[in-house]
């Protein structure tokens, strides 16, 4: 397996060679760098909406739709190979949870998923869509659990995203099962 940055961590989480190459490749193609053997940056990432710290992890609200992997914009810089190996095994068994975005596709909760999906060329993806902008979200001093309490009552009026289409009732009820 070849190195990047003079640093192989792939082999250390990824025992499968066909998984180490499409991981290899993925992090190569699209601009990702290897720090050290637990941690890797997206250098792509849309450094204008939160300087690249993480939001808050907001956790099942938001209206449920689905949406195209290309329309969904990454705002976080720092990822570790230990959760990315987490979230390609559960999007493997099609057993992970939908990425949480704002009304314009930015990730609030699911960067590592949002990796996988794409690593494993997923198409479209289940996601949580919330009526804030995420640049605002990072202005709020409010702790994760306060916002999921003010967004169960959050009434949802508008979206920018044109592949994003809400879930059937049938199909929210079978995601329930797997969340």
């Amino acid at each position: 397996m070849k190195k990047i940055d003079n640093i192989d961590p792939i082999q250390s989480f990824f025992s499968d060679k066909e998984l180490q190459s499409k991981v290899y490749s993925f992090l190569k193609k699209n601009n990702y760098k290897i720090i050290n053997e637990n941690t890797y940056l997206d250098k792509s990432f849309d450094i204008n909406i939160t300087n690249g710290t993480p939001l808050p992890q907001i956790k099942n609200v938001g209206v449920l739709g689905t949406i195209k992997i290309k329309d969904v914009k990454s705002i976080q810089e720092n990822r570790s190979f230990k959760k990315l190996q987490k979230q390609i095994k559960r999007v493997l068994k099609k057993k992970h949870a939908p990425l949480t975005i704002d009304k314009e596709g930015y990730i609030i909760n699911g960067h590592h998923r949002y990796d996988a999906l794409r690593i494993l060329k997923k198409k479209k993806t289940i996601v949580r869509m919330l009526n804030i902008h995420a640049k605002d979200l990072s202005k709020l001093q409010i702790s994760a659990e306060e916002f999921n309490k003010l967004l169960k009552f959050h009434n949802f009026n508008s979206y920018k995203i044109l592949s994003f289409k809400l879930l059937e009732a049938n199909e929210e009820e079978l995601l329930k099962k797997i969340s």
